[in-house]
């Protein structure tokens, strides 16, 4: 049988990459597309490796557990609640691996035992669009059939300056983001709604990315924000997140007292449902 490198490379890097791109999706982990992408080549030049000489122990169990652990070390890394993305990487692994079988028996692709090891004869674009499949049932689920509603789900509206908006925000119970210093709680909203609320200053995904550069840039650019750094800790991730002070804020039209809201280069949403957290009551 013949074995193409760059084949294995790409289809593996796919393969993982729609996998990781489930499990962040099922945890919500705040996981940058740089750590996806640099698992995904990691467990494609893994799988490839596995193919020359010396390295075929790569492909079996204790390599492929070694392998688990550096794709999960690069993607979620390995402090805070980082476990439980693990967790859920192992079971749409596991979930990937049971559809893979079931198709293969469905299809009756050709198999043929080696060394004790049954192999089948799957194509790598067979491989990518079962991945693919197990992304979309990740997304139906999540969209379709898990969104928040009703009492969950309120209408909070932000005034800063001469300018507000109205947005849809989840009351999450488990958000308990606050101000170091005065202990004020302080709602979290994609960077979206910034760019919105200042369409002036040009505000970019990749602004927001960088926290410390973003400050010292609104700092010059417009002091009147009085923005500043809040630090935060989510599953598998910490760091610091940008916020501004708020003219004004209210929940389903009632004002609030909280007037912090910092501002996530990453998703919230479970499928588009709400662009902020508040806190739960």
């Amino acid at each position: 049988m013949i074995v193409y490198i760059d084949e294995v490379f790409f289809v593996n890097a796919a393969v993982d990459f729609l996998l990781l791109k489930t499990a962040v999706r099922v945890t919500g982990a705040g996981t940058r597309p740089g750590r996806l992408w640099a698992g995904a080549g990691f467990g494609g030049l893994s799988a490839a490796a596995a193919c020359l000489p010396g390295l075929s122990w790569l492909g079996r169990l204790p390599g492929a557990l070694l392998l688990f652990v550096g794709l999960a070390l690069i993607c979620f890394g390995w402090q805070g609640r980082a476990w439980k993305s693990w967790l859920w990487f192992f079971c749409v692994c596991c979930g990937f691996a049971g559809l893979a079988l079931a198709v293969c028996g469905l299809l009756r692709v050709p198999a043929f035992s080696r060394g004790g090891v049954v192999y089948y004869r799957v194509t790598g674009r067979l491989l990518v669009l079962l991945a693919g499949a197990v992304y979309g049932i990740a997304w139906l689920c999540l969209d379709r059939f898990a969104r928040h509603r009703g009492r969950e789900l309120v209408r909070l509206g932000l005034t800063l300056g001469d300018r507000s908006l109205t947005c849809i925000a989840l009351r999450d119970t488990g958000n308990s983001l606050s101000d170091p210093v005065t202990g004020e709680p302080v709602l979290v909203a994609r960077w979206q709604v910034a760019a919105r609320l200042l369409p002036e200053l040009g505000l970019s995904r990749e602004a927001f990315e960088d926290s410390a550069a973003l400050l010292v840039w609104l700092g010059m650019e417009k002091p009147s924000l009085r923005a500043r750094l809040i630090p935060y800790r989510a599953v598998g991730t910490d760091g610091m997140l940008p916020a501004m002070t708020m003219d004004r804020i209210t929940e389903d039209g009632r004002p609030v007292q909280t007037r912090l809201v910092a501002f996530s280069s990453t998703e919230l949403s479970d499928g588009g449902g709400y662009e902020a957290l508040c806190q739960g009551k």
